[in-house]
């Protein structure tokens, strides 16, 4: 009798033990040592990003720095979440690479949820992804924390149930078309625009979401101008990306004072192309969306002097002219977890001094910024989903190299504000490839209000 009591004893102890080391999916408790770092136990995040296929331009910068910038938090940091004795959680990183197709990110996010059981999601890369899944990361009642999108399926106010597990950064595409039209209406006031003033502006935009979406945020834009402010819309939907087979749509551009390019990178490349090739729209400024605000996607022909001027938001301030003491600072970081890597020998020197100017890692360090915002609030705190909504709900975050984000009152929009910056022909230094011509407005104060 003893014995068998003594035994349901020691078994008692034993799930009570497991039980505290598993209280959250993706969080265990034990204690752990890493390359000769202590941590109080594991926090495991995941994440889908594209290494191959269309969008590998995007995909490689942003991963490679991702998977690097996990390092530095783990080996240098001392992990996450660390509490008052200096002590934090490792960062546990899983990811996989969709190959910039939605039906294999779904797979993979299927995956990360139910055979890695992750305890959130951070950073996926991709509209594609976010088409495939919100509606399965919803329900799953997974954290998702920024997706490299500005798609509208993130866009909740409020959000209800499961949808405030959504923390959405980059600005939704939809509120970028408000911010197009504005920036092109106030294009006038930029110095050396050569643009004298806006009468019609041409909305050329892709025939999916990303397209579909900008215009829908010119339209409620343009609705809530004053009269005397509201141009004329040209709109041409297209569902090309080659340029020889853009003729018939670019022509009707023609007369334009300035043009929206509502597409991401293989849109925007094939339409400039093509606008260059007819001389009734060569010349015309276009204001592109932030996704192709970097010079890897900007076409060649663009460096010609008579090309139109290229103009697009930007939700991270490059430009160290434009930036703040803050978003300085940033930088500064950003640039020490590459030094790092290269003395490491985790990343070439090559590697390194492309990332440092790359928008797209700029992007995952971001990523993952805002995630540790939240989980570092839970600092000798009970680390659980809920605790991690509550902690990301409670005060307002700062974006690196970017504005904030509030997620309170359950508020899923991203930024609403963007700066906005002008490709320099044939520049000479590629971190000045695109300048800052006006500082990082909001709706209301490019309004004027």
């Amino acid at each position: 009798m003893k014995k068998i009591l003594s035994l349901v004893l020691v078994l008692m102890m034993f799930l009570s033990l497991a039980a505290g080391a598993l209280a959250e999916t993706g969080v265990d408790t034990n204690p752990v040592e890493k390359d000769g770092v202590k941590y109080k136990g594991t926090v495991k995040i995941g994440s889908v990003m594209c290494e191959a296929g269309a969008y590998a331009g995007v995909g490689v910068p942003y991963s490679q720095f991702y998977k690097l910038f996990v390092k530095y938090i783990n080996e240098v940091m001392g992990g996450v979440a660390k509490g008052a004795d200096g002590v934090g959680y490792y960062l546990d990183h899983v990811s996989y690479d969709d190959q910039s197709e939605g039906p294999l990110a779904k797979t993979y996010i299927e995956k990360l949820v139910e055979d890695d059981e992750v305890f959130s999601m951070v950073g996926n890369l991709g509209t594609w992804i976010i088409a495939a899944t919100q509606d399965y990361i919803v329900e799953s009642g997974v954290p998702s924390v920024y997706w490299g999108t500005g798609s509208a399926l993130q866009y909740y106010l409020p959000a209800e149930g499961n949808q405030r597990f959504t923390f959405p950064v980059q600005p939704i595409y939809i509120t970028e078309g408000r911010i197009m039209l504005l920036r092109a209406v106030n294009l006038p006031a930029i110095a050396d625009s050569n643009v004298a003033e806006v009468k019609k502006v041409g909305l050329i935009y892709s025939a999916d979401d990303v397209g579909n979406q900008i215009l829908q945020g010119v339209n409620m834009q343009l609705e809530a101008l004053e009269a005397s402010r509201r141009p004329e819309i040209l709109g041409v939907q297209v569902n090309t990306t080659v340029a020889d087979e853009l003729t018939s749509q670019v022509a009707q551009l023609a007369g334009a004072d300035a043009v929206i390019i509502g597409g991401n990178q293989p849109y925007f490349n094939g339409i400039y192309t093509a606008m260059q090739q007819n001389p009734e729209t060569r010349g015309i400024p276009v204001i592109v969306s932030y996704v192709n605000v970097a010079p890897t996607f900007v076409p060649a022909v663009a460096n010609e002097a008579d090309a139109g001027d290229i103009y697009g938001g930007a939700w991270v301030v490059i430009d160290p002219a434009a930036q703040t003491e803050r978003q300085a600072a940033d930088i500064a970081e950003f640039l020490k977890v590459l030094d790092w890597g290269v003395e490491k020998g985790y990343v070439t020197q090559e590697a390194a001094t492309a990332y440092s100017i790359s928008a797209y890692s700029m992007s995952s360090f971001i990523a993952v910024n805002v995630f540790m915002e939240g989980i570092n609030r839970l600092a000798d705190k009970e680390i659980t989903r809920d605790s991690f909504l509550e902690a990301m709900e409670s005060e307002r975050i700062n974006v690196p190299i970017s504005g904030g984000v509030d997620y309170s009152n359950a508020q899923r929009i991203g930024l609403d504000g963007m700066a906005f910056a002008k490709y320099v022909k044939n520049y000479t230094d590629p971190a000045t490839s695109f300048i800052t011509v006006d500082g990082m407005k909001s709706i209301g104060e490019l309004l004027g209000e």
